[in-house]
């Protein structure tokens, strides 16, 4: 059996995990501060769902005039339904339109959207700056981090443990596989920190389908809860459809499907037989305003209807949808900048090409919970980006994602600053130090499975995740498919040895096992349908509104 041994210990004030928007902007601000920081990504830098370059644009709302700051709470409280933490909120709304500047310092360069077109979801309309370019950003972001003497940056490392004492942060420990070295070796090593961000993003990666680069898996969530840190509201997943054909996982404009005349099987029988021209008109033209799968629309029969017979469909990877050519006769700058971009970037003309669509996982409206600074139940241990439960509820207004990264960076940088002046003077008890990194040790070790299947692979144990949380746990769910799915990843984890695999990844699977685990439960806890959530078996929303939370062990 392998044994896991820490070979080297760093030193740091604070640390900081993941380099997508969130970490850079992490890093960024604790440059300007004078405070020393490690910043550790799993791939390399500018890295993550923010980075991944499939999709047109990024949107970021702010708040408008003072008049408007109402009105956006208003917004994101009504598609929240009661979901979220009024507080966080209050704060983004107060915080955003200062924070996009973060954007410029971490190398984006936004444009104000010339349109006043409301962002999904939204009543009212605001400000909303656009950025791309994805691979320029990461080339400046690179240059960026590489000027700043207050920063030391790992690449291809894993996060595999956080050490606590007493619910506060005392160390990380990482598997690192040094690519100079060539091979599979994988090396362990400690963090000694008070202060960790984990910016590693969200859970999507954890389906077939996604919007994800293939590297973020959800492992994150379950360390930190593993750590006393509480999970809430991971049934509300936004899925939306995304390409299947003529290339795979590249964003769909939900737009374009005002212009959408019908929706068919690959045979071309149409999947709304039941509904006249009129009525099929009206239903695709309400789909066409947002992007994200909601119940709380009538349109709802739209995407349950695909998934349906996706379901009853399995030899399917999607639908096909079919076009009027008014669609390329559209000059608003919303159609014309996708469309052009569509053709340019991803070879697709939705008119002359076979377009084939289906449901995508792209973001988790919940994940760890915090405060307004970004904190979580464990003292020194924060979270931004997707990984947190931020300003989200049951569904997430467009445009607040990336500026949720933003507001919550500084918050927590400016609240990290506080901390460490407080204690500056403080001494460091060696021996403690030395026990939590035996303890990491052993609790690494720990996950080794005697009684497994030693032909399991790791990538046979996440492609096996990907395809079951595709099936059962997509945006129709019911208590037997959702069982189905519990007994699936329950063998998966009894079968598993991450050790024996853990230079192919098999920890970080393993924890990601634990997070689809975490899912399910809070799926099948809330039995009824709410935003993002829907149950085939509880269809209709119940008067009592509660958040899920995870605040224990996943046995």
């Amino acid at each position: 059996m392998p044994n896991i041994q820490i070979s080297q210990t760093l030193k740091t004030d604070l640390l900081i995990v993941g380099s997508g928007i969130g970490g850079l902007s992490c890093s960024v601000e604790a440059h300007k501060k004078g405070i020393n920081h490690i910043l550790i990504t799993k791939t390399q830098l500018g890295s993550g769902a923010s980075f991944f370059p499939l999709k047109a644009s990024l949107g970021i709302q702010v708040t408008g005039d003072e008049h408007d700051k109402a009105l956006f709470q208003q917004d994101i409280e009504r598609v929240a339904q009661g979901m979220n933490n009024p507080e966080i909120v209050k704060a983004y709304i107060e915080d955003s339109p200062q924070a996009v500047e973060l954007l410029n310092e971490i190398g984006f360069y936004p444009w104000k959207r010339n349109d006043n077109r409301p962002a999904c979801f939204a009543k009212h309309a605001r400000p909303i700056y656009l950025i791309n370019e994805w691979q320029k950003a990461r080339k400046n972001a690179e240059a960026i981090i590489a000027q700043q003497n207050k920063t030391m940056l790992f690449e291809n490392a894993s996060l595999v443990h956080i050490a606590t004492e007493n619910n506060r942060v005392v160390g990380a420990v990482f598997a690192y596989q040094n690519p100079e070295k060539g091979g599979r070796k994988i090396v362990y090593f400690y963090v000694q920190t008070s202060t960790i961000i984990l910016a590693s993003g969200g859970i999507a990666g954890l389906y077939k389908d996604n919007l994800y680069p293939a590297d973020v898996i959800g492992s994150t969530h379950f360390l930190a809860l593993q750590a006393g840190a509480r999970l809430t509201n991971l049934e509300f997943i936004q899925f939306i459809p995304s390409f299947i054909a003529p290339k795979y996982k590249v964003l769909f404009g939900e737009h374009t499907l005002k212009y959408c005349t019908v929706v068919t099987d690959k045979n071309g029988n149409s999947l709304f037989p039941d509904l006249s021209a009129e009525e099929f008109t009206q239903m695709v033209a309400e789909r066409s305003a947002y992007a994200p799968f909601s119940v709380d629309f009538d349109c709802v029969k739209f995407d349950l209807r695909i998934m349906q017979y996706l379901l009853e469909h399995p030899e399917e990877q999607g639908v096909y949808l079919h076009y009027s050519s008014k669609l390329y006769q559209d000059q608003t700058e919303f159609y014309r900048v996708y469309l052009d971009w569509l053709k340019a970037d991803a070879g697709i003309d939705l008119l002359t090409d076979c377009v084939s669509i289906a449901p995508f996982a792209h973001s988790c409206n919940g994940g760890i919970e915090i405060d307004t600074n970004a904190e979580s139940a464990v003292q020194g241990l924060f979270a931004v980006g997707e990984l947190s439960s931020c300003i989200e509820g049951a569904n997430r207004l467009g445009g607040n994602s990336v500026g949720g990264s933003l507001v919550f960076a500084k918050r927590a940088m400016a609240k990290i600053q506080q901390d460490l002046t407080a204690c500056q003077d403080a001494t460091i008890d060696e021996q403690a130090v030395e026990n939590a990194k035996i303890f990491a040790e052993q609790a690494l070790n720990c996950l080794h499975n005697e009684n497994a299947d030693s032909t399991l692979t790791a990538s046979q144990v996440l492609s096996e995740i990907r395809q079951a949380m595709t099936k059962f746990a997509n945006v129709y769910r019911t208590e037997e498919n959702l069982c189905k799915l519990q007994e699936k990843l329950a063998r998966l984890e009894r079968d598993f040895d991450p050790i024996e695999n853990a230079d192919f990844q098999g920890i970080e699977i393993f924890y990601g096992l634990k997070t689809a685990q975490a899912v399910v439960n809070a799926m099948l806890a809330r039995k009824e349908s709410r935003g993002a959530h829907y149950r085939a078996d509880y269809p209709e929303k119940s008067e009592r509104s509660y958040r899920q939370m995870t605040s224990k062990m996943i046995n």
